[in-house]
């Protein structure tokens, strides 16, 4: 099974925020069966993110922690292809960033999206994309 993740749920891999350890059990009973993989986006996403966090935080080292949170994840390029994909996927009023996970994860044909992101997920399910939000009820 081929599992998206977003950068929200990678997040969650080394961030102790509301349902991360849903997240982790589940993603470690996923482990055996599903290869995992994100938009090279993410690698940004993440490490900006950590950036934020450690800033306000007060904690002084948070390097590498985007490594940690991306290991064994695949990625996907922000290809041509997935470029022009992002411009034309519903709905009209998407963000650009999340066009661009959506786009990755149809492209890529992923079996599974997961995301904390309302709007995201929102988006996912238009597309027919399944999605996963382990630790929350699919439909809150």
């Amino acid at each position: 099974m081929l599992v998206y993740l977003d950068s929200s749920a990678i997040l969650k891999r080394v961030l102790n925020e509301e349902h991360a350890i849903e997240f982790r059990e589940w993603l470690e009973r996923q482990s055996n069966r599903s290869e995992l993989i994100t938009s090279t986006l993410a690698w940004v996403e993440v490490t900006r993110a950590l950036r934020r966090h450690a800033a306000i935080r007060g904690v002084a080292d948070l390097e590498g922690r985007d490594v940690e949170a991306l290991s064994g994840v695949s990625a996907c390029p922000v290809s041509s292809e997935v470029v022009s994909l992002a411009r034309r996927i519903a709905p009209d009023d998407l963000r650009s960033l999340d066009a661009i996970h959506c786009a990755s994860a149809a492209f890529v044909d992923a079996d599974l999206f997961v995301s904390y992101d309302d709007r995201l997920l929102d988006a996912a399910r238009i597309n027919a994309l399944p999605v996963a939000i382990p630790g929350r009820k699919a439909d809150q």
